[in-house]
């Protein structure tokens, strides 16, 4: 398991241990046991403590801590990602996250620009129904301006069309967003306050 991973997978095994009588294990099952065990074993606590210590070392230039949590019933398996300002810090990206884990990664401005941090990270992964799809997570950190979140779920397909990426930073509009569109659910935040 990567570093920046936290959390023991939850699998069908883990489904059997809550509900014994269980006859067949979906994706859905598993999704919500997943859901239920997001708090277990100080693994969220692990995760934020994992990226603050990132920003500890990385110091006082402008950097998002970010967290995503994997509630699917299935591998995220990392698709694509795009820099509007900024790179990875320290931690890569996961190239997987397995249902019921926390991936925890830093994102940071480039040295001597005043630019900030934002950038998208996709997952892909499959829907309750078996289908390929893909989560979007995108923040907007700025030098100076009001931090911004943006989530989608869309097919995969969606995430290779030229123009995706300005459509992308055009939402960027709130500090929450969800979507819940092609059978799938996602939520992101980003707080106000440094550091975020």
């Amino acid at each position: 398991m990567a570093d920046n991973l936290f959390g023991t997978p939850v699998t069908d095994a883990t489904v059997k241990l809550y509900y014994p009588d269980i006859k067949e294990i979906t994706a859905k099952d598993r999704a919500q046991v997943a859901f239920q065990l997001k708090e277990a074993d100080q693994k969220s606590e692990n995760a934020d403590k994992y990226v603050e210590n990132l920003k500890e070392r990385y110091g006082n230039g402008i950097a998002t801590l970010v967290t995503i949590y994997n509630a699917t019933g299935g591998t995220l398996v990392r698709y694509k990602d795009y820099d509007f300002h900024g790179h990875i810090g320290e931690a890569p990206y996961p190239n997987e996250i397995q249902n019921g884990q926390w991936a925890a990664f830093l994102h940071v401005h480039t040295s001597g620009t005043l630019r900030g941090s934002s950038a998208a990270i996709v997952y892909s992964g499959r829907n309750s129904a078996g289908d390929k799809i893909a989560w979007l997570n995108a923040w907007s950190n700025p030098f100076h301006g009001t931090n911004c979140a943006y989530t989608e779920v869309r097919p995969t397909s969606h995430f290779d069309t030229g123009g995706v990426w300005d459509a992308v930073e055009s939402l960027f509009k709130t500090d929450n967003f969800s979507d819940n569109e092609y059978g799938g659910y996602t939520i992101a935040s980003i707080g106000q306050s440094y550091p975020i």
